[in-house]
């Protein structure tokens, strides 16, 4: 017998898709361990499960065609959701493009994509999200019928998981919602917030300070232009941004 309940709106759909999945699994996969196991002996900060888990289960249960992974590093996140997509009872995406900066990291992201025979719909990308942005809007204009994807980093995505530094954050988020169909989803960490120990009269301190208000900005503009979502999970803030442009 046929429902007589109103469809959700995108709104409301958009609001329940940011819970957690409890048919996905709570561990870690193996590939995904040993990495995190990886990052710890380099010295690179390693997400808690309870992160890596909820954008994994976010970016599911939104079933993106188009997917763009953004500062993926040595593939922790990449793995977790690689690792969902090979099951049978999940939908993968069509195209996903795997971000990084330098190509000692693209070497180990792409021997992670055909550990789980993904070759066909993920590729490895490198650059900056902020470089590639207008690069890919100067593409698209050439090839307005084109469906191939760009030689940057895909346009039209469905979904953008970005991971960064503080410095760069509010850049890069906002290339990223470029790159986002209407409608698409932004997942962010929300960063910390820099303690009373920052000096702002150093370089460094002085360009923390301007990260973070940069930050701060991106979201201000968020709340008024978009569909804005803050996701608490044990270890850190997911950051959900849902275009309305």
């Amino acid at each position: 017998m046929a429902s007589d309940a109103p469809a959700p709106t995108p709104e409301e759909a958009f609001r329940a898709a940011l819970g957690a999945r409890q048919d996905l699994g709570r561990e870690a996969p193996e590939v995904a361990a040993n990495i995190g196991v990886q990052m710890g002996h380099m010295g690179l900060d390693v997400p808690t499960v309870s992160v890596v888990r909820r954008l994994r289960d976010i970016v599911v249960t939104l079933q993106p065609r188009k997917m763009a992974e953004i500062g993926a590093a040595i593939g922790h996140t990449t793995s977790w959701l690689l690792d969902a997509w090979s099951r049978e009872d999940v939908n993968a995406p069509q195209f996903v493009d795997v971000m990084e900066q330098g190509n000692r990291f693209a070497v180990i992201l792409d021997r992670i994509i055909k550990r789980y025979n993904m070759e066909s719909v993920a590729r490895v990308v490198v650059g900056d999200v902020e470089e590639h942005a207008p690069q890919t809007r100067a593409w698209r204009l050439a090839h307005l019928a084109s469906q191939d994807r760009p030689p940057t980093l895909m346009d039209g995505l469905d979904v953008a998981v970005l991971r960064c530094g503080l410095e760069e954050l509010g850049d890069r988020a906002t290339a990223c919602l470029e790159l986002l169909r209407k409608g698409g989803v932004l997942l962010v960490l929300e960063p910390a917030v820099p303690g009373d120990n920052i000096d702002d009269s150093t370089e460094e301190g002085a360009a923390i300070i301007a990260g973070f208000n940069a930050w701060i900005a991106f979201v201000h503009h968020c709340s008024e232009a978009h569909d804005l979502a803050f996701v608490p999970v044990h270890g850190g803030t997911i950051v959900a941004v849902r275009t309305l442009s």
